[in-house]
C-alpha cells in the first residue's frame, strides 16, 4: 500500500515545518529592529535628572514716580475793563447839549439854525460842501404813544416820499439804550442823499439822531455818523 503524505493548506507537513522556521526568523527580525528602533526587549534606562542649580534673584530697579499734585491751580480770571464815556469821545470834538442830553462832534461841526422845527441840535459841517449839499447831524425828539420800537420805525417809513429808499435796518450799540440804526437813499433838490437815522428808546421818549451827506460821500462818512451817534447820553 502506497504511504500517501497528509497535506495541511495543500502543503505537506514538513513544508509546514519549514514555513514555522521561517516565520521564527522572520520574527526574530522584526523582533530585533523593534528592540533596536522602539527599545523593546531591552532593559530601560533612564537618564539622570538635570541638576538646576539655583541662580541667585537678582532685584530689578523701582522707577521713582511722582505723584499728581491734588489741586490743579485755578487758571487767572480774566479781566475787563469798563468802557468809560470819556473813552468813547475823540480828542478834539466838540460838544453840543440840549437840557440833559449831550452828544460830540467833529471841531469842524458848528451849529445851525434847522428848517426842521423837531430838531433840538442842529450842526454843519463848516469845510464839507459834498456835491453842493452840507454835511450836517441832527438830534430830534419824540414822545409817541407806541411804545415798541420797532412799531414805531415801521410806522414812520409810511410816511417816506416815493423819492426816498430804504437800504438797510440794523440794532445799534449806545450804551444800555435800545436802538436801530437805518441806512436811507433820498433825493433832494435832484441831488441823491445818504442818510443814517438812529432810533433810540429812552423809556417813553424816542431820540432821533440824523447823518446827512451826499450819496456819493455817504459811506466815507457813514462812519464819522456812527462815531458821533456813540457820544450820545442823557444825564441824570
Amino acid at each position: 500500500m502506497q504511504n500517501k503524505r497528509r497535506r495541511y493548506f495543500g502543503m505537506t507537513c514538513m513544508q509546514v515545518i519549514i514555513l514555522g522556521c521561517l516565520g521564527l526568523i522572520a520574527l526574530g527580525g522584526v523582533g530585533y529592529f523593534a528592540r533596536l528602533v522602539l527599545g523593546i526587549g531591552a532593559p530601560l534606562e533612564i537618564a539622570p535628572a538635570p541638576t538646576i542649580r539655583a541662580e541667585p534673584a537678582t532685584s530689578l530697579p523701582i522707577e521713582t514716580i511722582t505723584p499728581l499734585p491734588s489741586d490743579t491751580p485755578a487758571l487767572p480770571t480774566p479781566t475787563f475793563t469798563a468802557t468809560t464815556y470819556e473813552s468813547l469821545i475823540p480828542k478834539g470834538w466838540t460838544q453840543f447839549k440840549y437840557t440833559k442830553v449831550e452828544m460830540w462832534m467833529p471841531a469842524d461841526f458848528v451849529k445851525a439854525t434847522s428848517s426842521v422845527k423837531d430838531d433840538v441840535i442842529y450842526a454843519e459841517n463848516k469845510n464839507e460842501k459834498g456835491g453842493g449839499f452840507i454835511v450836517s447831524v441832527s438830534l430830534s425828539k419824540d414822545t409817541p404813544t407806541v411804545t415798541d420800537l420797532d412799531d414805531y420805525i415801521r410806522d414812520g417809513l409810511k410816511h417816506f416820499t416815493p423819492e426816498t429808499t430804504f437800504l438797510e435796518k440794523k440794532g445799534f450799540e449806545i450804551g444800555s439804550y435800545e436802538v436801530v440804526r437805518l441806512k436811507m437813499q433820498a433825493i433832494i433838490m435832484n441831488i441823491p442823499m445818504g442818510e443814517a437815522i438812529y432810533f433810540i428808546k429812552d423809556g417813553g421818549t424816542i431820540w432821533i439822531i440824523s447823518g446827512l451827506s451826499h450819496y456819493n460821500e455817504f459811506n466815507d462818512w457813514l462812519k464819522t455818523f456812527d462815531q458821533i451817534a456813540h457820544t450820545f447820553r442823557v444825564n441824570p
